[in-house]
C-alpha cells in the first residue's frame, strides 16, 4: 500500500515498534544533511508552508500479531527525526529552549515510545546493535553518559545546540515536523521489497555500494536467515575489509567475472546481474565471499601467521595501490587448494613486489596495470589448461609461469629490464614521486633483505618522525655553489630530488642549507644545541656519507653506482625456466589491451571457449559479429541504427552481418580492435570471453591483410 501520510500519523501508535534490519547499515547522515532539514523546519515555521515532502519510508509488518514494522528504507530519516525531537525534549528539560503550549508528555510517547507494548524496552525505535547503545544513552539526558565517536551523538548534539540558537520554541519546532509528509510504503507479503528499494530516489546521505549488495543479498530472505546470514557472513565480511567492503565486493566481482572490471558507480547492478546470471544460492555466495574476504584481510594487513610471507605482504601494501590486488585474492585461494609452500609464496609475492618496484623506478603507469592484474591469474591458468588438454605435463612451479607470463607483456605493462633501470635510475625523481612509493622504496633500500630489519620506517616516515634529507640542499648558498665547482647548476637540476642526494634522517630536525661538512659531524644551532650529523645516524642509507669529506658529482655519482647496484640485488631482472609447447600458436586474450596486435598472423580464435578458425582479421570481425548477432539481435540491431561502426545500411567499405545490420571492416588491426571492444560495452558482453590465436613470432610470419 503507498499514501502521501504525515509524518505525526506515521509515528503515532502505542504499540507500533520501528526495527532496523540487521542487513541495514549503521546511521550515517553527515552534519550538512542534520543542517540542511533543520533549516527546512524554520522555513516552514516562518514562511507558514503547509507540507513539506521528506521522501519515501518502506516497511514490512515484523509480525502477524504484533504492530512492529521492519523499515527497509527510511531508517535514516526517522532516526534523524527521532534525535531532533529528543534533543528538542532534552532542550526543554534543560531550560534551553522555550517550551510553548505542546504537551511534553503526549509528544513523548507519541514520536519516542510504544507505551502500550508489555517489553522490557519500550523505546519506539530499535536501532541496530552498533547503533542502540548510543541512541538509548541520549534518553539519560546527561552527557557523561552519552557514547563518543557516534554518528548518533554526534548529530544529537548538533541538532541540541542548533536548538539553542535558533528562536523556535518547542511548539513550534514540533508543528513544522507535523507538516512533514512522506509516501508510506507498507508492503504487503506478496511484494517485491528489492524491487521498490531499487527505485526509490532517496534524500540525504546516498547508500554505498557495498550497503546496496547487502540489502540485495540479505533483503529477500526471511526474518531467521537475515539474521542467520548476517551474523554468519556479512558482518564477519564487514570486519575483515575494516567496515568499508566496497572496494573489497569490486574486486571479487573482477575475480568472479573473469576480469571484467565493474565501475564503483555500477558494483551493484554488476553485481545483482552477476548473480541472476549465475543463480548461486544465498548460502553459498555469501560462503564464497567470506573466502575471499579472508584472503584479502591476509593481503592487505599481513596477517597469514607465516612471518616471512607477512612481512613481505606487508611491504607491497606499502606501495599504496591497490591494482593487484583481484590477482594476489586469486592467488591465494590457488595457494589454498592447492597446498603450495611457503617458498613458492613468497616467490610469487617478491616477482609481484619485484615488477612493482622497477616499474616505479621506469616511470611506468599504475593505471595500465589494473586490467593486466585483473586477468594475470586466468592467463597463467590458461597455460596450465593447454598442457592439460595437450596431455603434456607441466612440472615446473606456478611461480616460473607467473615469470614467463609477465615477460611477454608489452607496451606499458612491460616488466622494465636491467638496461631500462640502469637508465632511469640516475635521473629518477625520487623526492617527487607519489609519498607511498617513496616510503616503499626507502624502507626496502634501508633494510634491504636484513632480518635485522628496522619494520617501523614506513610508519615513522609517515609520522614525520623519520624525515628524507637533501643532501645537497634545496636552496644553494654560495658556499655550496663554490663546493659543488662551475658545473653547479647542472649538478643541481640533475641529482637534486634523486636517490643519490637523499637519505633518511630520525633526528627530527632539518639540516636546510648547512654545509656538507656541518650536515656531517654535526654543528651548534642558535639555542647553543648540538646537532648530530651523518656521522650519529644509524641508518644504513647515511653509511657512505660517512666516507666523504665533500659532496660533489665524483660523490653523487658514487653513490649513485652503489644504490643502483644495491637495487638490482634486491631486485634482479627475472628469468624463467618455462619454454611454451612446441610449435603452439600464441593465446592472447582480447583482455590484454597492452599487447600488439598489429603485423600479428592470426590463425583462430575462441569465444565463450569454442574455437573457431581463421585466416585474417576481418574473418574474425565478421565472425564475432555474426555469434554476437546470433546472441542478442535486437541490440544489435539497436546498435547499427547509431550509425557508428556498425550501420543500418550497405556500403562498399562494410561487411553484412545481418538484414539492416552491416560491420565497417576497411580498416587496420587495431581499429577492429576497438569495434569489438565497443561491441562488448554495448551489449555488456565481458570482453574477456575473446581470445585470439597467433602464429608464434619466431616463425616470421605477419598479416599483411589490413582489410
Amino acid at each position: 500500500m503507498r499514501d502521501a501520510t504525515k509524518i505525526s500519523d506515521y509515528f503515532y501508535g502505542a504499540k507500533t515498534l520501528f526495527l532496523i534490519p540487521l542487513y541495514q547499515r549503521k546511521y550515517a547522515w553527515q552534519h550538512k544533511h542534520c543542517v540542511r532539514l533543520f533549516e527546512d523546519l524554520k522555513k516552514i515555521h516562518n514562511d507558514g508552508i503547509y507540507s513539506h515532502f521528506f521522501g519515501s519510508i518502506v516497511s514490512v509488518k515484523a509480525s502477524q500479531t504484533e504492530d512492529d514494522l521492519l523499515i527497509i528504507d527510511g531508517q535514516q530519516r526517522i532516526t534523524t527525526l527521532s534525535l531532533l525531537i529528543l534533543a528538542g525534549l532534552n532542550a526543554v528539560a534543560n531550560g534551553d529552549m522555550e517550551k510553548g503550549d505542546e504537551d511534553i508528555d503526549e509528544v513523548r510517547k507519541n514520536y519516542l515510545y510504544a507505551v502500550r507494548r508489555k517489553v522490557e524496552r519500550q523505546i519506539k525505535l530499535k536501532p541496530i546493535d552498533e547503533d542502540r547503545k548510543a541512541y538509548d544513552a541520549l534518553f539519560s539526558n546527561n552527557p557523561k553518559e552519552y557514547v563518543n565517536n557516534s554518528g548518533i551523538t554526534s548529530n544529537y548534539e548538533l541538532f541540541y545546540n542548533m536548538i539553542k540558537a535558533s528562536s523556535l520554541t518547542f511548539t513550534d519546532l514540533i508543528d513544522s515536523i507535523e507538516k512533514l509528509i512522506i509516501i508510506d510504503i507498507c508492503l504487503d507479503s506478496d511484494d517485491n521489497p528489492q524491487l521498490i528499494f531499487e527505485s526509490l530516489n532517496s534524500c540525504g546521505k546516498d547508500l554505498e555500494e557495498a550497503d546496496k549488495v547487502r540489502n540485495y543479498l540479505l533483503m529477500s530472505l526471511s526474518p531467521k536467515e537475515q539474521e542467520d546470514y548476517y551474523y554468519s557472513y556479512w558482518s564477519k565480511i564487514e570486519k575483515l575489509t575494516d567496515g568499508e567492503p566496497t572496494m573489497f565486493i569490486r574486486d571479487f566481482l573482477t575475480i568472479v567475472n573473469n576480469g571484467t572490471i565493474s565501475n564503483i558507480e555500477e558494483l551493484y547492478f554488476d553485481f545483482k546481474q552477476y548473480d541472476e546470471d549465475h543463480k548461486i544460492e544465498r548460502r553459498e555466495l555469501l560462503e564464497q565471499m567470506l573466502k575471499y574476504a579472508r584472503y584479502y584481510r591476509q593481503i592487505t594487513k599481513g596477517e597469514t601467521e607465516i612471518p616471512i610471507i607477512d612481512r613481505k605482504l606487508k611491504q607491497i601494501a606499502n606501495i599504496g595501490t591497490a591494482v593487484h590486488l583481484p590477482y594476489l585474492l586469486s592467488f591465494f585461494d590457488y595457494a589454498y587448494n592447492k597446498h603450495l609452500e611457503e617458498d613458492e609464496i613468497y616467490t610469487v609475492l617478491d616477482v609481484i613486489e619485484n615488477y612493482w618496484a622497477r616499474r616505479i623506478i621506469c616511470n611506468y603507469p599504475a593505471n595500465a596495470l589494473q586490467k593486466m592484474f585483473a586477468v594475470l591469474h586466468n592467463d597463467i591458468m590458461k597455460i596450465y589448461y593447454r598442457h592439460e588438454k595437450r596431455a603434456i605435463e607441466l612440472n615446473l612451479p606456478y611461480s616460473e609461469v607467473l615469470k614467463y607470463v609477465l615477460l611477454k607483456k608489452q607496451g606499458t605493462s612491460t616488466f622494465p629490464t636491467d638496461t631500462e633501470v640502469q637508465k632511469e635510475f640516475p635521473t629518477r625523481q625520487i623526492y617527487r614521486i607519489p609519498s607511498s612509493y617513496r616510503c616503499f622504496l626507502f624502507e626496502r633500500m634501508e633494510n634491504e633483505n636484513s632480518p635485522e630489519a628496522n619494520d617501523t620506517i614506513v610508519e615513522k616516515m609517515n609520522s614525520g618522525d623519520y624525515t628524507i634529507e637533501h643532501i645537497m640542499p634545496q636552496t644553494l648558498t654560495p658556499q655550496w655553489k663554490q663546493e659543488l665547482g662551475k658545473d653547479w647548476e647542472n649538478i643541481y637540476n640533475t641529482y637534486l630530488h634523486t636517490f643519490a642526494n637523499l637519505t633518511l634522517t630520525g633526528f627530527n630536525i632539518s639540516y636546510s642549507n648547512h654545509s656538507f661538512s656541518e650536515k656531517k659531524e654535526g654543528y651548534i644551532d642558535r639555542k647553543g644545541k648540538k646537532i648530530d650529523g651523518f656521522d650519529n645516524s644509524a641508518f644504513r642509507l647515511s653509511n657512505y656519507l660517512k666516507q666523504c669529506s665533500k659532496w660533489t658529482l665524483v660523490e653523487l655519482e658514487k653513490r649513485q653506482e652503489i644504490l643502483l647496484k644495491n637495487f638490482l640485488m634486491m631486485w634482479p631482472m627475472i628469468t624463467t625456466k618455462y619454454v611454451p609447447l612446441e610449435k603452439e600458436y600464441e593465446l592472447v586474450s582480447f583482455n590484454d589491451e597492452e599487447y600488439e596486435l598489429a603485423g600479428r598472423k592470426i590463425v583462430g580464435y575462441r569465444y565463450r571457449d569454442v574455437r573457431h578458425q581463421v585466416d585474417t582479421w576481418k574473418e574474425m570481425l565478421v565472425q564475432v559479429c555474426k555469434l554476437m548477432y546470433d546472441e542478442n539481435p535486437s541490440t544489435m540491431t539497436y546498435v547499427a541504427s547509431l550509425d557508428y561502426w556498425m550501420h543500418e545500411k550497405e556500403n562498399k567499405d562494410r561487411t553484412k552481418i545481418a538484414e539492416r545490420c552491416y560491420v565497417y571492416t576497411s580498416c587496420g588491426t587495431n581499429t577492429k580492435r576497438s569495434i569489438l571492444n565497443y561491441l562488448f560495452g554495448e551489449l555488456n558482453i565481458p570482453s574477456s570471453v575473446l581470445e585470439f590465436e597467433l602464429m608464434p613470432l619466431n616463425d616470421k610470419v605477419t598479416d599483411t591483410e589490413d582489410e
